[in-house]
């Protein structure tokens, strides 16, 4: 009966060893194709990491970009900006409604922000504001 059992074991396992080497094209033509695949990602991802290189290289190399153009006309040109100067307000709240003053003269304790054109403009526009202890006390504006 050992025999038997033996032999039909044998009978058995011949055709499951003869299915298991078996192989089925699509396997095959399936695991071409996942290799094909897998060197054409790790390629792009070459590729990818070559041109995010060059890139990083040439903004390096690329000049900034260029600074806001100020505004040709001066912020004490403008009325409006004269009308915010206020009686008590410093001399940096005056320069930041105003701009920078074009003569910045300082005498004992009076201080005087003269705003007039430069030499070479076309303009008449001349104005002042005078502070005591960094505190406005006097303002006279151009005449617009």
């Amino acid at each position: 009966m050992f025999r038997n059992f033996t032999l039909c074991s044998v009978w058995l396992a011949v055709p499951l060893a003869a299915m298991a080497q078996a192989h089925d094209p699509r396997v095959d033509a399936l695991t071409t194709e996942v290799s094909q695949l897998k060197r054409t990602v790790a390629d792009q991802e070459q590729r990818i990491a070559q041109l995010e290189t060059a890139v990083k290289t040439l903004q390096a190399i690329a000049n900034p970009l260029p600074e806001r153009i100020p505004n040709p006309t001066p912020a004490w040109h403008s009325a409006s900006n004269w009308n915010l100067i206020k009686p008590g307000m410093s001399a940096e709240q005056v320069i930041q409604i105003l701009g920078p003053p074009t003569l910045d003269n300082t005498v004992t304790d009076t201080r005087t922000l003269s705003y007039q054109p430069s030499p070479n403009s076309a303009t008449t526009l001349k104005g002042t504001v005078t502070l005591m202890d960094d505190r406005v006390i006097a303002m006279v504006p151009p005449a617009f």
